[in-house]
């Protein structure tokens, strides 16, 4: 076998194919909603930060109609609609979400724990911290996704952001696949390396480059460099902090929702840490 077709081998030998095909479904609904925007872009926003909650109470072993739970996802819902309004600070619904499950939690255990039993009461306290936790993950950094949109060229940014991030995982998994020797972060994710981290930073860089001249972006160049180094950089980072999650809950995926990628949680990490980059970078230079 020539190395050429090793290289081959090594790159089609995972769900490539699997994963095209997801892709080249779900990516024309993602850019569809981002070019609508409005309650459509809001709605798919909410729903896709519901969807990866759920993944979480999944794998804490939370019960997904437990008051805890239920509290949660009014509070994803509570925040991005509230980001929609720009009149209103986000940190009403936040605060009101915190107090909603610490509430949850308290009411809980009264009804559900007759005595004073640490066993007893510490999965209620768990699951409490691990939903205030989640909402937190999810839904602040979900709201600059709605804040992105509604700015000056929002579209154009919205779609910047989603298309350089996919393009740096997309260039972290071929690299790591052809490439990969050295490990990244073994004790955290085995499989990604440190060829696929370089790979995906130059395939995200090169993608906000390439992005900001096809959308003609009002911005300058030098901030926009900055921005391309460091997005790709963050969005690897928010994959990493998934991939810790899952690792210390001993789940590969977190569900198998979307053939080929894992769960929404699985496809959102990156984005979740990149969004607000981008949300940032334009409070800077706008």
């Amino acid at each position: 076998m020539t190395e050429t077709q090793a290289l081959r081998e090594r790159l089609l030998s995972g769900n490539l194919a699997t994963r095209l095909l997801t892709a080249a479904v779900g990516m024309p609904i993602i850019i569809a909603a981002i070019l609508v925007g409005g309650p459509l872009f809001a709605a798919l926003i909410a729903l896709s930060l519901a969807i990866a909650l759920g993944e979480v109470a999944v794998i804490v072993k939370l019960e997904p109609r437990s008051a805890l739970f239920l509290v949660a996802v009014a509070g994803i819902g509570s925040i991005i609609a509230v980001s929609t309004q720009p009149d209103v600070p986000l940190l009403w619904p936040i605060l009101a979400t915190g107090l909603g499950i610490a509430g949850a939690a308290t009411i809980t255990a009264v009804r559900s724990v007759s005595q004073p039993d640490p066993a007893q009461l510490r999965p209620i306290l768990l699951g409490g911290t691990t939903m205030l936790g989640a909402v937190a993950y999810l839904a602040i950094p979900g709201a600059t996704f709605i804040l992105v949109r509604d700015s000056h060229q929002g579209t154009d940014w919205v779609l910047l952001a989603v298309l350089a991030v996919m393009s740096a995982d997309a260039a972290a998994y071929a690299g790591g696949r052809l490439l990969g020797r050295h490990q990244l972060a073994p004790s955290v994710s085995p499989n990604k390396t440190m060829e696929g981290a370089v790979a995906g930073w130059l395939g995200g860089f090169g993608a906000t480059l390439a992005l900001d001249q096809i959308l003609n972006l009002d911005v300058e160049i030098w901030p926009l460099v900055l921005l391309a180094l460091v997005l790709p950089i963050v969005s690897q980072l928010g994959d990493l902090v998934e991939s810790l999650f899952k690792r210390a809950m001993d789940v590969k995926d977190s569900s198998n929702l979307i053939p080929g990628h894992g769960g929404v949680l699985d496809r959102l990490d990156s984005l979740l840490f990149g969004l607000p980059v981008v949300y940032f970078f334009l409070q800077w230079t706008t």
